[in-house]
């Protein structure tokens, strides 16, 4: 919620937002005043029009039941005003705004980096060029920041060059999290001259993780390409602008002599910033799977030769890698920790079971140990990237009076840190996963025994190195 303006709000009067799914009302209190503003934005494919009850009865957005999209002129009246993708409505003194038709509130600056997903959760993927990104048009190559509607670029269909239209050009800002990890951090990554074949890319090109290279007939995300030679994470820039361009339908086009993709409006339209007469909100949200030009290859078995390849042809370049060697080890250095904050480490380990002497009422354990995301210690070729901990099957609790099996972990519906993985004898830890034992705790001490399926390799950070060749 945002106000904007000589907005004021006394301090027992709150406007409140009730959300159940993807209803969404938004109701004003009494005791608001001065210039107010809700900002929302419908990133959904939902169709609004903006009758409020406000200061006029005009509508300013026309919904096309054929496109599902509404179109908002930028052409408003006092009252309501539209920037930066935000749509902003006045909310009067003592004024209640209803939201029938489901408008999502912005929870975001205009250049976030984040998407909302139709469960309500989010992602920090996007998909885009950087500044000077070459474009193949119908007039030559054209820097990306460039294009405007109306601009015909080209595109390639069946090996055919084609030119189609550009419908919609959209930017925004990216400031990185260097707190997180490269490849959700917001670095682009940048493909070096001729990394791919001769003159492919015919420049260093620069482009977000998730954007999009068209390689042996299917798109395959940049991420999961990078080898730390000729394809890496630009950690030197750390803030900068990013763009795109979406055709009619989605295409294979051509940036810096490289095929790749025009955008695709899987819902994420609304982080960009668009110039131009009219505004599009909404509008039918597409997906991989029914709308892309061609398929999404994130699959190991295709992805790791075309990594292989590029890898061997950068070493082949003699170009070093950016970043020293990792270390894996596959020692999982498995612990409890109980309710009580105690930790607790085996006292005996035979093959895969790993047992631990739990004291007397302990009502629930955090299964601890290393983890790390397959795409880091197997390889970006990976498309996990989940933190992985262990795999655990049985779980048996013994003291003199109970014997039982503890199955929480296995349940349909998991405590905080186990992943659905969808089997029925196992489930893989994040590395901190919460056991509650709380039907089984006794007066007595007892032994709690784990089956560990799989475990490793993990990867070893530069500070843990000598504790972990001493724990190997």
């Amino acid at each position: 919620m945002k106000l904007y303006g000589d907005s004021q709000m006394s301090d027992s009067n709150t406007i409140e937002i009730t959300s159940s799914n993807q209803d969404v009302s938004l109701s004003g209190a009494s005791g608001l005043t001065g210039s107010n503003y809700y900002e929302i934005s419908n990133p959904y494919d939902y169709h609004f029009t903006l009758d409020l009850s406000i200061s006029t009865s005009d509508l300013y957005a026309t919904y096309d039941p054929t496109t599902k999209e509404t179109i908002i002129s930028t052409d408003l009246n006092e009252g309501i005003g539209y920037t930066n993708q935000k749509l902003y409505v006045v909310i009067p003194d003592t004024a209640t705004v209803s939201n029938p038709l489901n408008i999502a509130p912005s929870l975001s600056g205009a250049y976030s980096v984040a998407t909302i997903s139709t469960d309500g959760t989010y992602s920090d993927t996007f998909s885009c060029f950087l500044k000077d990104s070459l474009i193949k048009t119908q007039n030559g190559y054209m820097p990306v920041q460039d294009i405007a509607l109306g601009e015909k670029v080209s595109v390639f269909i069946d090996g055919t060059e084609e030119q189609k239209e550009v419908v919609w050009a959209g930017t925004a800002h990216v400031v990185v999290n260097a707190n997180l990890p490269e490849d959700q951090a917001g670095y682009p990554i940048r493909i070096l001259k001729n990394s791919i074949a001769e003159n492919v890319p015919f420049k260093d090109m620069l482009i977000t993780p998730e954007h999009c290279l068209f390689v042996e007939g299917k798109f395959v995300p940049a991420r999961m390409l990078v080898n730390g030679r000729s394809i890496y994470y630009d950690t030197t820039m750390t803030s900068y602008d990013y763009y795109h361009i979406e055709t009619e339908k989605h295409s294979v086009i051509m940036a810096d002599g490289m095929l790749t993709e025009s955008y695709l409006d899987t819902g994420s339209r609304r982080n960009f910033q668009q110039a131009g007469k009219v505004v599009r909100i909404g509008g039918k949200q597409k997906n991989w799977q029914k709308d892309a030009a061609a398929p999404l290859g994130v699959q190991r078995n295709f992805v790791e030769p075309i990594f292989q390849k590029l890898e061997e042809k950068a070493k082949g370049l003699g170009i070093q890698g950016r970043a020293e060697a990792k270390v894996l080890i596959e020692d999982p250095d498995l612990k409890l920790i109980t309710n009580s904050g105690a930790t607790i480490y085996p006292f005996k380990k035979s093959e895969n079971i790993y047992s631990f002497m739990l004291p007397a009422g302990v009502e629930s354990v955090r299964v601890v140990s290393r983890s790390s995301r397959p795409c880091d210690s197997i390889g970006p070729f990976v498309d996990d990237r989940r933190q992985m901990g262990v795999a655990v099957g049985k779980i048996h609790f013994g003291s003199i009076r109970v014997s039982q099996q503890v199955q929480e972990h296995l349940a349909p519906s998991k405590p905080e840190g186990w992943h659905d993985m969808g089997w029925q004898d196992c489930a893989w830890t994040n590395g901190n996963a919460l056991l509650p034992l709380h039907n089984i705790v006794t007066s007595k001490m007892g032994i709690l025994s784990l089956e560990v399926r799989a475990a490793g390799p993990y990867v070893v950070q530069a500070d843990q190195q000598e504790y972990a060749a001493l724990s190997a």
